[in-house]
């Protein structure tokens, strides 16, 4: 799974300083901000709501043992076959991964003097899926085959999508930035004749999170069995600038 990169500087000002306009000022109004320091600073913030275009699930199989070795035994044949399900449900290798995998005693907290009374393993993996409507057929599939913990869906954007998004949200913060700095010096009587400086502050997303089950679900498999409904809800993502301009 790529990892998103970051958006080049040079790339963020081009964008800003299109939208609002003062590419290519005139040489009187070059002349004004040479001689003048007068200046507005504003802020910008642009939004943009998206649909997701891809879900990640961390399913996950807890065992418990008074023996190590076996509940360590146990806790591989069931992901064994939780793995091997997800595949025959057309999970690709490349779309899964072990996220998480821990081994630690059992004790009671309220009586420590019984010492370790058995050892728990907890193994998870990751699963991307591009098609949002089969994230319920494959929870289903992999509790089925002995999954047990569902710890977090997630609905994101591929990084194609997340950059074009985010490229657009900074565009719509230079806007903003510009309609307030118009809206003062127009308030003011000044001209606006130039940008001084633009800074991008911040650029966020923030994909729909639909919490996590970790009641050690138990389900009978058997074809009747609704599938399990998952709605998604939209990815936001948020851009803030600063803008200084010059003004007359």
């Amino acid at each position: 799974m790529k990892k998103l990169g970051t958006i080049s500087v040079i790339a963020i000002l081009v964008v800003c300083l299109a939208a609002v306009g003062c590419l290519g000022t005139s040489s009187e109004g070059n002349a004004a901000n040479a001689a003048g320091n007068t200046t507005i600073a504003v802020s910008g913030t642009g939004v943009i709501e998206a649909a997701p275009n891809k879900v990640t699930v961390n399913l996950g199989v807890e065992t418990q043992s008074e023996n190590v070795t076996d509940a360590l035994a146990q806790n591989s044949a069931k992901m064994d076959a939780v793995i091997a399900a997800l595949a025959a449900a057309g999970v690709p290798k490349d779309d899964r991964e072990t996220s998480y995998f821990r081994i630690y005693p059992v004790t009671d907290y309220e009586r420590p003097g019984e010492g370790i009374l058995g050892y728990r393993v907890t193994n998870e993996i990751t699963v991307e899926l591009r098609d949002l409507d089969k994230v319920g057929p494959v929870i289903d599939t992999a509790v089925y085959a002995g999954a047990n913990t569902v710890n977090q869906v997630v609905f994101g954007l591929t990084e194609e999508r997340e950059r074009d998004l985010r490229q657009q949200a900074l565009t719509e913060a230079c806007a903003d930035a510009r309609a307030k700095a118009d809206a003062l010096a127009s308030g003011l009587d000044l001209q606006i004749v130039g940008v001084a400086t633009a800074t991008e502050t911040g650029v966020y997303s923030y994909p729909y999170r639909a919490g996590g089950y970790d009641e050690y679900a138990k389900y009978a498999a058997a074809p009747t069995v609704a599938p399990t409904p998952i709605e998604p809800q939209d990815v936001t993502i948020s851009a803030s600038i600063q803008v200084e301009y010059r003004c007359l």
